[in-house]
Formats: structure tokens, sequence, C-alpha cells
């Protein structure tokens, strides 16, 4: 662990967080760029409103001036000020508190989707490497291909009625000790929107985990431990399973960060108030201010997640170096 400490990994950091700082100032003039472009503006979806009041609204969100200073007011405000503005839409509404009332829905769905996901995947995918070509293996597989033949939105109306609806409306179990269809503030409703959001998660992780620990049996310190008598679960546990997880370790930052941002359709099945739904509103509505913070926000997220993800790989496998 001395290496995680040097001036190489202090030096990596820097580099890291400066590349961040380009990329999310990059990102943002990007979708400014982008949302400037499509016709009309966050008021023409308005209701019809006389000229004079539509004046004084452009000049209170500052449309009325020109795109570069509105670009430079914008930018100063986010990453100088760390404020993303007010709704267009929503009067009162800051993206600010927007994110922190809505985001831990998101995240929390998120966190269980990984979790659950993550642990089953490594599961079949260990047992399908090493009963390669048998009814295990098989079976996976089938799974993986039909978790990416068929469509979120479609997983989750089927998750909703086999494990809610049905149970209470043809075995009259209580609502109070079963899943609800939709709602939102008790842990029992994180399970089947999480469960949904994780069967890609369960098929990423199966793919890769298979391919890898099947790599690794016909490596060369494999077949050693074989010649020299090791017994079949220390070979599975300390060879290759330790040498194959490696390169899943760095799939979890963006899984998780995508598990976060992708739940859109699935938080509007199951009604949860989470990012998803300000999300969509905010690009039917062209409010600005809204896509450019949950963007950037969800940029810097993913960011973050990626270096600790680094470093985390840096700490499983000391052959990583930092310079």
């Amino acid at each position: 662990m001395t290496h995680i400490l040097s001036w190489g990994f202090v030096r990596y950091i820097g580099q890291r967080l400066a590349m961040a700082a380009v990329t999310l100032w990059a990102l943002a003039t990007v979708t400014f760029v982008f949302m400037r472009a499509v016709p009309g503006d966050p008021l023409t979806r308005t209701k019809e409103i006389p000229a004079a009041v539509r004046a004084n609204l452009e000049a209170k969100y500052g449309l009325n001036k020109p795109l570069f200073e509105q670009y430079k007011i914008q930018m100063e405000r986010m990453f100088l000020h760390g404020d993303f503005g007010e709704s267009f839409r929503t009067v009162d509404r800051s993206v600010n508190r927007m994110i922190i009332e809505n985001f831990p829905a998101s995240a929390a769905i998120g966190i269980y989707a990984l979790i659950f996901g993550t642990t089953i995947g490594l599961t079949l995918g260990i047992l399908a490497a090493l009963y390669r070509n048998t009814l295990i293996d098989r079976a996976a597989m089938v799974l993986c291909v039909i978790g990416i033949a068929i469509p979120s939105a479609l997983i989750a109306y089927v998750v909703q009625y086999l494990f809610a609806v049905f149970p209470l409306t043809h075995f009259q179990i209580e609502g109070g000790h079963w899943f609800r269809p939709v709602g939102w503030g008790q842990f029992r409703d994180v399970i089947l929107p999480g469960t949904t959001l994780s069967l890609s998660i369960i098929t990423l992780m199966t793919r890769y985990m298979r391919s890898q620990m099947v790599d690794v049996s016909f490596a060369e310190f494999v077949r050693t431990a074989k010649a020299k008598g090791a017994s079949t679960p220390r070979i599975v546990v300390l060879h290759q399973l330790r040498n194959a997880i490696l390169p899943v370790v760095s799939l979890l930052g963006p899984i998780f960060v995508s598990a976060i941002s992708g739940s859109l359709l699935i938080e509007n099945v199951f009604g949860v108030p989470g990012l998803g739904a300000a999300y969509f509103n905010s690009i039917s509505n062209n409010d600005y201010n809204v896509l450019m913070g949950l963007t950037v926000f969800y940029g810097g997220f993913f960011i973050v997640i990626n270096l600790i993800t680094d470093v985390v790989y840096g700490l499983i496998d000391p052959r990583i170096r930092f310079g």
C-alpha cells in the first residue's frame, strides 16, 4: 500500500482532477450549445402570455442577454459558486434543492441494484465458468440473452404485476405486508425497482466474469498450481477468482452511475420520486437550468466514482503503479 501514498500517486490524483475539471467544462459547454440550438426556449411552451410579461420573464432569467453573456454567467454561477440556478418551469424551485431532495431515491435504487446485481452476476459467472458447457453454463447464458433482449420498461411492468399487483388482487394479501405496486418511503419500495434495474447488471457481470474466469483457467500460474497438487477450492479462490475479479472492479464505477442515471423508465413505472422524472421533464420543457444542472451533476458524479474505482483497483492489485 505504500505506493498509494507515494508522490507518483499524488501527481496522478492531481492530473485526474485537472482532467476532471476540463471534462466538466467541456460537458457543460456542449450541453449549453445543444440546448440553445433546439428551437424555442423555456418560455415558448408556457401558455400564451402578453409580450410585456414575456419581456419581464426574459429579463428575470437573463434570456434577453447575448448568448456569450448567458454562457459566461451560467459557467461562473456553476463552477465558482456551485449554484445551478432555478427551474424555469417551477416557481422558486432551485436545481440544487431538486438534486438534494430527489437524488437519494435514485441513489437508493442504484445502490441496491449494484449490490444485488453484482452478487448474483458474479456468482452466476463463476458457476458458468466452473461448469463450462454444462446445463448450468447454458442456463446462465440463456438468462443473459433474455436480459439483453427484453426492454427494461417491459421487465418493470412484468415485475410490478407478478410481484405486486397479482399477489394483492388474487391472494388477498394485506397491502401493509407486501410490495406496493407504486409508492415510496419504505425499504420494501426499493426492492422491486432495484431488482428490475439489477437485471442488466446481472447480465453484464455474468458474461464478463465467466469470460475472465475461463481465460484465467488457462494461465500458466493456474497450471503450475494444479501440477503442485493444490486443491480445487484453493486454485479457484486464490488463483482464478483473485485474478479474474480485478478487471471486473473497474466496471463497478460506471455501472453504478449508469444504474442511478439510467432508471428513468423504471422510476416512472414504480412511482419513485427520483431525478429521472426531473431529467425527462427538463428535456421536454426546454428547462435550461435543470437540464444543465443534472447533466453536470451526473458528469461530476461519474468522474468521482471513476477516480475512486481507480484508487481501489490500485489498492487491490499491488502491481499497479501510479506515476
